[in-house]
């Protein structure tokens, strides 16, 4: 199953089968799916946390948190669980197969590190590893990573207090339209987004914030850069 043929299918089947599933299937002597769910989130992140290290040299702590927590996300998880069509095996109670695909997000990443699990334990980390980094390759960007932050307002507080120590101040307008949202630190970096719900709007509107503060530090640092060939020009 996706290029990996296990030498103990029980395994495979543990990861595939949902608790929903198993309560109305009992198949005694199967590993248990909550176990692997557990031991594949920590498979996880220990080989995204040595990606991270080795690929971003200059990060610090902070941003090396930043992307794991983004890259070990269920939003991340539950998409590439559907983009390579794991989601098609797990085995669901009726009640949750009726439900729409959206809502089952938590499901497919729970699944999908209960799978890392499986393939660890049927046939080591010389697999595992590459299985992992294979199909997370596309994501090991850090723009992309962060334009697909699931919380980009924990991020834009972290990042305003890290560097002007002051939290950023909120102000929603409700219309016909939805919720208007403003967000500033100070006079200079201020955005403003409109969603359906308060919610959408505030993470809309952080999340344009945080690319216009960054696109201010990269011309910050390309100012630097140009001044120090013109000091040595002269």
């Amino acid at each position: 199953m996706l290029g990996i043929t296990f030498r103990n299918p029980l395994l495979l089947e543990a990861a595939l089968r949902h608790p929903s599933y198993r309560n109305e299937n009992p198949m005694p002597g199967l590993e248990d799916f909550d176990r692997l769910e557990f031991f594949g989130d920590v498979i996880l992140n220990f080989i995204v946390c040595q990606k991270l290290f080795n690929d971003f040299p200059k990060a610090n702590d902070g941003a090396l948190s930043r992307l794991r927590s983004i890259l070990v996300s269920r939003k991340i998880l539950s998409r590439i669980a559907q983009e390579i069509g794991l989601t098609r095996h797990i085995k669901l109670s009726k009640s949750l197969r009726k439900q729409k695909e959206i809502s089952k997000a938590k499901i497919f990443a729970d699944t999908f590190e209960a799978f890392f699990a499986a393939i660890y334990l049927d046939q080591g980390m010389h697999k595992a590893e590459p299985f992992i980094l294979k199909h997370f390759h596309s994501y090991f960007d850090a723009k992309r990573l962060f334009r697909l932050d699931p919380n980009p307002k924990s991020t834009l507080q972290e990042l305003s207090q890290k560097t002007w120590q002051k939290l950023p101040i909120y102000q929603n307008e409700f219309s016909p339209r939805g919720v208007k949202t403003t967000i500033a630190i100070d006079r200079r970096r201020k955005t403003t987004a409109v969603a359906k719900t308060r919610r959408k709007s505030e993470e809309k509107a952080a999340r344009l914030l945080i690319r216009k503060i960054r696109q201010e530090f990269v011309s910050r640092s390309k100012k630097k850069s140009s001044g120090k060939k013109l000091r040595r020009t002269f």
